[in-house]
């Protein structure tokens, strides 16, 4: 694949058969933001493994696990390639995640394979994409690009990640503009409406006759204008809203044609 700053290429890891991503600028130039997004991925997993330890000190049940991890790239490795110009060549994972191509960028479903998704699926979707910004913002990092070309899903196991960092910026004291973290919010609940086949100037939705059909459309058109700067309020508000609508049971990944 190719984007306007960098290439993807797949590839092996020799000693494991591992199944892996290489990513490399078009031009060295754009080293530092490589440099830049690997370092602010291996710190988003130190401190989501910190979190994990100390939530393990406190659980009651062994299986709960909070899986900050599972919603960013692995980075495997980061390297100055001299054959390749002097570029910066980054190797991402997707953790369990076994053939790459699993990984599914919401824009493919929308604008490729021409379907929609039921106000279930897009449920478990937009609350970790919530999930992923409360983590994020809460150590002073914000994502930069939230778009339904950049969040990939594995509809099988549910999970839901940010793959493209290069835009994260790291915020002194972890002191973030709400204009920014609103933005964020705003941004990742527009994808999701997207997702769902909405019309965000219409205020329209396919309807299937689902539960809660009314109360959830408005409550993503409600984040989707930019009303909620806190991602920890805006989780908690989201799943006080959909548990009592559709409780806490596996949802599998269901679509539709457009």
């Amino acid at each position: 694949a190719e984007a306007s700053r960098y290439r993807l290429y797949l590839c092996t890891q020799e000693d494991t058969g591992r199944e892996l991503l290489l990513q490399i600028p078009t031009d060295a130039t754009l080293n530092g933001l490589l440099d830049r997004s690997a370092f602010i991925l291996r710190e988003l997993k130190r401190q989501s493994d910190e979190l994990e330890a100390e939530y393990a000190m406190i659980k009651e049940d062994p299986k709960n696990m909070l899986n900050y991890h599972l919603a960013f790239p692995e980075i495997v490795d980061s390297f100055v390639c001299e054959e390749q110009g002097g570029r910066r060549v980054n190797i991402y994972a997707f953790r369990n995640v076994e053939d790459v191509r699993n990984m599914i960028p919401l824009s493919n479903i929308i604008e490729i394979d021409r379907q929609r998704v039921d106000l279930k699926t897009s449920g478990w979707v937009m609350g970790k994409l919530l999930k992923l910004l409360t983590f994020a913002h809460s150590l002073g990092y914000t994502v930069g690009r939230i778009s339904p070309a950049n969040i990939l899903i594995e509809p099988n196991q549910h999970y839901v990640l940010i793959f493209d960092w290069f835009d994260a910026r790291t915020h002194p004291g972890e002191e973030i503009p709400t204009d920014e973290t609103r933005d964020e919010i705003r941004y990742a609940a527009q994808a999701v409406i997207n997702l769902l086949g909405g019309d965000l100037e219409s205020r329209s939705f396919p309807n299937d006759n689902e539960e809660g059909f009314a109360e959830y459309t408005k409550h993503l058109l409600y984040l989707a204008s930019g009303a909620m700067h806190s991602a920890k309020k805006a989780h908690q508000r989201f799943y006080d809203l959909i548990r009592p609508l559709w409780g806490r049971s596996f949802h599998p990944f269901t679509s539709f044609d457009l």
